[in-house]
């Protein structure tokens, strides 16, 4: 292991870069995250930020819990000694405590901003079209010749609700086949075909897809709609508020990197 940088008075080595490249990212953007970590860390351990037995113990619980634990791949845990992690989570603990101090309170955002922002990203604040179908779905080498009698059977919606009952292959037809509401890129491609041409109440020909032969009946359409501003304004302020916050941190995280510009010492083997 080899130290790769020196930030105040802790140590990035180039196992912590390595791991943390596994969170995402190039190795510039990795070691990024690391140096404003620690100048974050360097700040709160200045103003005597601590972290308390009950929440290491609280924290820790919730990393063994986690699937990606820090953010890295599941099972990374493995290759970490009870050191590394016990200093992985107290710093956490400590980065997330003075962040926390830094912005306690969420700032209020003015109707007018918000319906600013609405209109001019009005495009995107739309419910897409969907459409809602129920299919008969049978598999096997004889699939096609087994669909296409049964399609000969049915002349009505009644007559495919009696059809899917007893003989698609598809554990939805308990529910008579029912697939629910969907828009277009969430299902088969040769789906998505058939169901969006359809009319409502239509019953298609017999079509292949990657799980097999179907037959779609559509029972639904909803067209595409406008999202009304007093349905989105709460997600808009939520999406404002954590932007505010992030420009906030990143503001602050360039005074940091003045205030502490002597004290960041990066290695020439800090990139091989």
């Amino acid at each position: 292991m080899q130290i790769i940088a020196k930030i105040v008075n802790h140590e990035i080595s180039d196992k912590d870069l390595a791991r943390e490249m596994q969170c995402g990212g190039n190795q510039s953007q990795a070691f990024k995250r690391l140096v404003d970590r620690c100048l974050l860390l360097a700040k709160a351990e200045q103003l005597n930020f601590v972290v308390t037995d009950e929440e290491f113990d609280t924290a820790l619980m919730e990393i063994l819990d986690e699937e990606q634990p820090f953010g890295l791949p599941p099972g990374s845990l493995q290759d970490m000694d009870a050191l590394e992690m016990e200093s992985l989570i107290r710093h956490n603990i400590i980065i997330r405590k003075y962040v926390a101090s830094l912005y306690p309170h969420e700032q209020p955002i003015l109707e007018e901003k918000l319906k600013e922002l609405y209109q001019e990203q009005i495009e995107n604040f739309c419910c897409e079209e969907m459409v809602r179908c129920s299919h008969i779905l049978v598999k096997g080498d004889d699939a096609l010749e087994k669909i296409t009698q049964l399609r000969a059977r049915i002349k009505n919606p009644a007559d495919f609700i009696a059809e899917c009952k007893t003989y698609s292959d598809c554990p939805s037809n308990e529910s008579c086949g029912d697939l629910g509401y969907f828009p277009r890129g969430k299902l088969f491609p040769e789906i998505e075909k058939v169901a969006f041409s359809l009319k409502k109440g239509e019953i298609s020909q017999p079509f292949k897809s990657p799980e097999g032969y179907h037959i779609l009946m559509l029972t639904d359409r909803k067209q595409k709609t406008q999202i009304p501003f007093e349905e989105i304004k709460h997600s808009l302020i939520s999406h404002l508020q954590v932007i505010a916050r992030e420009y906030f941190l990143l503001r602050h995280l360039g005074e940091l990197y003045e205030e502490f510009q002597d004290q960041i010492l990066i290695f020439n083997n800090a990139f091989k």
